[in-house]
């Protein structure tokens, strides 16, 4: 097939709904496709001309991408989308417009399709005779690969093979973690790292891209030594910088951190304490080197972070840290033998997961952390009674993979 005229792919998200998973779908995008087809964020357009800047996108555009998350019908975001000055809106009205516009509402995070009678009735075209389609994270290397092939046969382009060995990538490690056992916060930090290392690659200069290509091909391959390198390249740059690059020193080292741990937990330990001293106060970084203290069976050290952990989230107000610690103290106890001090841990966690789960009811990650906290207080003592959302969550068979 030819391709077609129009080759941009506009990517488009209302206000803060979907920004997080946004950032990933153009960068999978961007390797599948080239950087400069993909369109995104009108957000960063100058005030008086953001409407000519959008319609120019979109007269080149062959298909919109149409982001649509839990919050995007939510109070904020559903005024903004009865406002006629609103650049979201004139964005899927434009798109809506155009007969050579493909377009592709996609629902991520968990999202459902909003209520056609909340909606203007200028957008309820988007949902009404459209299909939509999903990008869940347990099963982003399906959905992302569905999406991609619409958007080739949009357009008419083929996409690039770095999609696919991406995806094996992502497979490879899956298997890797499966097989150390490793704990949900520890796969959701690699998963990360996975993304940040295709961020690295979709905007990389042509004489850097080679090299981050065969990181990944390397990666799918089991071996996650370039990958590393590639990020310790970043730590080292970013320290020549001095203070002011803290936070990229951090950033950096936990990525290193997060790929030596498939082959090497001393070298995570290592680098998880660079990043602690770039960022002494950062939450995750303090419970992933407890994890990782655990699998080296130094404890003592494990407790110390994870009691760290705990006070700086009570401090700050943190509760889903707080219950995060929680379960890696109970961690710490059960290797060690103390059960009933762990299952005390377990409670509390739980405790802390239910009052997440019953402030948002409908959140699949807060139904995840019960379910999850539900499963090792089992684990320890069948008989422990659990909360009734622990009891919900645990007879509706939610699981992590979801």
């Amino acid at each position: 097939m030819q391709p077609t005229a129009r080759q941009h792919i506009f990517i488009n998200y209302c206000g803060d709904d979907a920004r997080g998973v946004s950032g990933r779908v153009v960068d999978w995008l961007r390797v599948g496709f080239g950087g400069e087809r993909v369109l995104h964020d009108s957000t960063s357009l100058d005030e008086d001309t953001w409407r000519d800047r959008i319609d120019a996108a979109l007269a080149k555009s062959a298909v919109f991408v149409a982001l649509i998350g839990p919050r995007c019908a939510d109070a904020d975001n559903l005024a903004r989308l009865h406002d006629p000055h609103d650049r979201v809106r004139h964005e899927l009205l434009g798109a809506l417009a155009c007969a050579d516009i493909t377009l592709l509402p996609t629902l991520v995070e968990g999202a459902t399709v909003p209520e056609l009678a909340d909606l203007p009735a200028a957008l309820k075209a988007l949902f009404s005779g459209r299909s939509t389609r999903l990008l869940r994270e347990s099963c982003w290397n399906d959905d992302i690969r569905a999406l991609s092939d619409e958007i080739a046969a949009a357009t008419g382009l083929a996409v690039a093979p770095d999609i696919d060995i991406m995806i094996r990538a992502r497979q490879r490690v899956a298997e890797r973690e499966r097989a150390l056992q490793l704990q949900p916060e520890q796969i959701g930090a690699q998963r990360r790292s996975i993304d940040e290392l295709a961020g690295k690659l979709a905007l990389a200069p042509a004489g850097e891209r080679r090299a981050l290509a065969a990181a990944f091909a390397e990666l799918a391959q089991g071996n996650p030594l370039p990958a590393e390198a590639a990020f310790e390249r970043d730590c080292e740059a970013q320290a020549d910088r001095g203070t002011d690059a803290r936070h990229g020193i951090a950033q950096a080292a936990r990525n290193v951190a997060n790929f030596a741990l498939l082959r090497d937990s001393a070298k995570a330990a290592t680098f998880y304490r660079k990043a602690l001293a770039a960022e002494p106060d950062h939450g995750e970084t303090t419970r992933l080197l407890g994890q990782v203290l655990i699998a080296l069976g130094d404890l003592d050290g494990a407790q110390a972070m994870f009691d760290r952990s705990l006070e700086r989230a009570r401090v700050i107000g943190n509760s889903w840290g707080r219950m995060a610690a929680q379960t890696g103290l109970g961690d710490v106890y059960r290797a060690s033998g103390r059960a009933a001090a762990a299952i005390m841990a377990y409670k509390a966690a739980l405790h802390l997961a239910e009052q997440r789960l019953a402030h948002d009811p409908a959140s699949l990650q807060c139904q995840t952390d019960v379910a999850l906290s539900c499963a090792r207080l089992g684990r320890l003592d069948r008989g422990q009674s659990v909360g009734r959302g622990a009891a919900i969550c645990c007879a509706a068979g939610t699981s992590c993979s979801r």
